[in-house]
């Protein structure tokens, strides 16, 4: 069963550090083309997101400059073509780099023919990676078209089937990476794919044995290795990692002393999330039917204004404690799609995680806290 995948831009504005790197790229359209249909994207290694950043114009032409904190800078453009939105990914250093576009445009990639100076244009990688895990991934979409549309939620038996494709495709992309290690695309694609379903014991060791120094090293590289040492405790180790925050009415919440009284439920959410405003009415049951002295109900909304969640709170009648745009609560629990729930027994043991297994109406989830209350009360 397919999730819904809300890979978010975050819209978080770092504090310029002194003594950061910085990058500057002017961009150089032809009168043709409309620079200001361009977006541009710097990815920060502590956020692990694409942070949007602003261009100064002059006539047809956009300059992008920000610090930045990894290896290289990398960028991502997109121009708004309505229906479409063409891409090109560039690596780039703190020397001064032009893209010019030449005239005519081609409508369909106004990115294929450029002239690039100070960067580097990641397309031929990404082929390149592309046809070397094209054999599995075609497995996998075969095997997703013929299992989904009978596909039950009790149907452990396919789903894992469908796991063992994914888990396919990661180990080629792996076996791409190991290959081509001394190169920055690998790092970062290794970083990307650090989410997957691959051991994180496994990447740790492959991330300490495969890649140069100057990779590990950097601060990119420190980020990397935290995000999987938190997987392995999340995910091996199914341990619950505590954190201090403020909720919407300014109350202090520490998780750790929160679960040592009662099981936690830990919801992530949006208010742009049509899948998590659907699920309000599960969590309103399992309010309802669980005490709060013994459940612990914490939202976490991101990129949600406060106020639309005040107002949700209020029309929905969502009576559990709310934290609003905490980003750093998502990092820590590599949240990546939405909705997505965590529950946390007593013991601070990891019990349930919603997109680990398809979980219609959350059914699974109530069996799971009813078994925690009974293994409470003994």
């Amino acid at each position: 069963m397919k999730y819904i995948l809300c890979i978010l831009i975050t819209l978080v504005s770092p504090v310029l550090i002194l003594g950061q790197k910085k990058f500057n790229i002017t961009f150089v359209l032809p009168d043709s083309a409309h620079v200001k249909k361009m977006n541009f994207y710097y990815y920060d290694c502590i956020q692990r997101s694409y942070i949007p950043v602003s261009a100064t114009y002059t006539n047809n032409t956009a300059t992008i400059s920000h610090s930045y904190n990894t290896v290289y800078a990398k960028i991502f453009i997109d121009y708004n073509l309505g229906k479409r939105r063409p891409f090109m990914s560039i690596v780039t250093t703190e020397k001064p780099a032009s893209i010019k576009l030449m005239s005519p445009i081609n409508e369909g990639d106004p990115f294929n023919n450029a002239t690039i100076i100070n960067a580097h244009d990641c397309k031929q990688e990404i082929s390149a990676m592309t046809a070397y895990i094209k054999e599995p991934q075609e497995r996998y979409n075969q095997m997703y078209d013929s299992i989904t549309p009978g596909w039950v939620p009790h149907d452990s038996l396919a789903f894992e089937r469908l796991e063992e494709a994914k888990i396919a495709i990661e180990n080629k992309r792996l076996e791409y990476i190991r290959k081509h290690s001394y190169s920055y695309y690998s790092f970062s694609l290794f970083e990307k794919f650090s989410i997957s379903t691959l051991s994180p014991d496994l990447l740790l060791q492959q991330f300490a044995t495969i890649f140069p120094a100057r990779f590990k090293n950097s601060e990119e590289g420190a980020s990397v290795k935290n995000y999987l040492l938190n997987r392995a405790i999340l995910e091996d180790k199914k341990k619950a990692l505590s954190f201090t925050a403020t909720d919407i009415d300014s109350n202090k919440i520490i998780l750790n002393e929160i679960y040592k009284k009662k099981q936690v439920l830990l919801v992530f959410w949006g208010t742009w999330c049509k899948p998590c405003i659907d699920e309000i009415p599960l969590l309103r049951a399992i309010r309802k039917k669980y005490p709060i002295d013994q459940l612990e109900i914490i939202a976490i909304a991101t990129q949600s204004p406060p106020e639309k969640v005040r107002q949700l709170i209020k029309e929905q009648q969502l009576d559990w404690t709310h934290i609003v745009n905490n980003n750093s609560i998502n990092l820590l629990y590599q949240v990546i799609s939405y909705p997505e729930i965590y529950l946390i027994d007593t013991n601070g043991n990891v019990k349930y995680k919603k997109s680990s297994y398809p979980d219609i109406n959350l059914e699974n989830l109530n069996k799971t806290i009813d078994i925690g209350f009974r293994s409470i009360k003994k």
